[in-house]
C-alpha cells in the first residue's frame, strides 16, 4: 500500500515539474503580447487611449 501511495506522490511531483520547465516554457513563447504605451503599466493597448 506505501510503494503505491509513494508511486502516486512522484507522480504528481514529476508531472509539476514538468508543467513548469517544460510544458509552459514552449507555449508562453507562441502566446502574443501587446505593448502598451506606458511600458505595459496599464492594460489599453498598444494606441495611445488617454485613458491614463
Amino acid at each position: 500500500m506505501q510503494t503505491v501511495l509513494v508511486l502516486i506522490t512522484f507522480s504528481l511531483a514529476v508531472g509539476f515539474l514538468l508543467k513548469k520547465f517544460v510544458w509552459d516554457p514552449i507555449f508562453e513563447s507562441t502566446r502574443k503580447t501587446i505593448s502598451t504605451v506606458d511600458g505595459e503599466r496599464t492594460k489599453c493597448g498598444n494606441k495611445d487611449c488617454g485613458c491614463h
